[in-house]
């Protein structure tokens, strides 16, 4: 008990470290608001809204990356992932060329898996396969945990064709999250870092390479890491889509950690996780999009009334109960079948609307009263009707095929 009590407080001790001690996540938390603030920009560029803060936006991802920060620093020291025989100084450079091929490369799983491919057909860089596949896994597992719990807020409403031509609504889902983070390293020299205490007999459970030189001092090293999430929900809602995401990305995980264990034991199995870290997560990516793209679109016109896309945050339609998906049938008892029929009714500037409508969720029939100030919008967005001007285009050409394409142009 004294044991655990010990590592649990020095943990949390490299953490304080990682956040206030740490310049880096200064720069990364900067990037993260950065990114936060680019999103409000094309919000308001789209539909003449915005949404929360880009402060309250890069406070709430601060305080959720803290938390994934604790959970993953005590898998990682739990299962003993050493970080100085995962290879990283070959990863990131490798993870950043990749993000040139594609941007959605930039990941470990891809760079992760071609360091430890290389060591088993070439024998170089030298890294510990079994260790990091580990730190793959756990660092998706906590981005999966992440997901689920705040990948659907702030998601951005959109309008996009399908694959047959058909305007459609939808909402562009991205994230981004400052990790700071604690693990295991082995080092010659310990000054200004925490000791790791006496462990149990079953660690680590991730075995150490037979190379591993165990006359070094372990110590407990934080770091920092920025995590993102970007998806699109145009056959479910932001929130089931988020909750889909995450399931599968955790299960990528789980089995890729297990995977990380086994080969730690059976040398044989480093070829199946090497090869699964890569692959298993362009299975992830391409279940999830193929779910969106080709899955039945919910954010269409029905058949009668007018299906919000959108209720603006902290508008008199949000106030009022009225939620994404929900449909609206009258307004002061007069029939609305398309946007231009609300625009004529508030053309007239009542101070009192009667809204009917029946809710996405529940499919249940109601009736809310709202007040609107002189010269105060309703707060919604309609889905598109098919004759809207403005969409989104998806384009994951790479920087290097945008580059490539000027030059032919030339």
């Amino acid at each position: 008990m004294a044991e655990t009590l010990s590592l649990t407080g020095l943990v949390l001790k490299e953490l304080w470290k990682a956040v206030f001690n740490n310049f880096l996540f200064w720069v990364v938390l900067a990037l993260v608001a950065f990114q936060y603030r680019r999103i409000a920009k094309a919000r308001e560029n789209l539909f003449g809204i915005r949404g929360n803060t880009v402060f309250k936006d890069t406070v709430m991802a601060t305080g959720y990356g803290i938390i994934g920060g604790i959970a993953g620093s005590f898998l990682l020291v739990l299962t003993g992932v050493n970080l100085t025989g995962v290879g990283i100084s070959y990863i990131w450079p490798l993870a950043l060329f990749l993000m040139l091929v594609n941007p959605r490369f930039l990941c470990f799983s891809y760079a992760g898996g071609i360091i430890a491919l290389s060591n088993l057909i070439l024998g170089a860089p030298q890294v510990d396969i079994p260790q990091l596949m580990g730190l793959i896994a756990i660092l998706h597992l906590v981005e999966s945990l992440l997901i689920s719990f705040s990948g659907h807020v702030g998601a951005t409403p959109m309008f996009t064709k399908t694959a047959s031509g058909h305007l459609v609504g939808g909402f562009t889902l991205q994230k981004f999250w400052p990790l700071p983070i604690v693990t295991v390293a082995f080092l010659p020299e310990a000054s200004g870092f925490s000791l790791l205490p006496p462990m149990p007999d079953w660690w680590p459970v991730i075995k150490f390479g037979q190379g591993f030189e165990i006359g070094l001092i372990g110590t407990l090293i934080p770091f920092v890491a920025g995590l993102g999430y970007g998806d699109i929900a145009l056959a479910h809602t932001p929130v089931e889509k988020s909750k889909m995401s995450a399931r599968n990305l955790s299960i990528f995980s789980l089995i890729l950690l297990l995977l990380a264990l086994l080969a730690s034991r059976y040398r044989l199995l480093e070829y199946v996780a090497a090869l699964f870290a890569p692959l298993g997560h362009e299975a992830v990516i391409y279940l999830g999009q193929n779910t969106e793209l080709k899955g039945k679109p919910i954010f269409v016109p029905p058949l009668r009334g007018v299906r919000v896309l959108e209720a603006v945050p902290y508008t008199a339609a949000q106030a009022a109960g009225i939620r994404s998906g929900d449909v609206i049938y009258a307004i002061n008892g007069e029939p609305v079948n398309s946007k231009r029929d609300i625009e004529t009714i508030l053309w007239a500037r009542p101070g009192l609307l009667e809204i009917e409508y029946i809710t996405y969720l529940k499919k249940k029939w109601q009736r809310a009263i709202v007040r609107l100030k002189p010269h105060q919008p309703l707060g919604i967005i309609a889905v598109p009707e098919g004759d809207e001007a403005m969409y989104t285009e998806f384009n994951a050409q790479s920087l290097i095929s945008r580059v490539l394409k000027s030059f032919r142009r030339r």
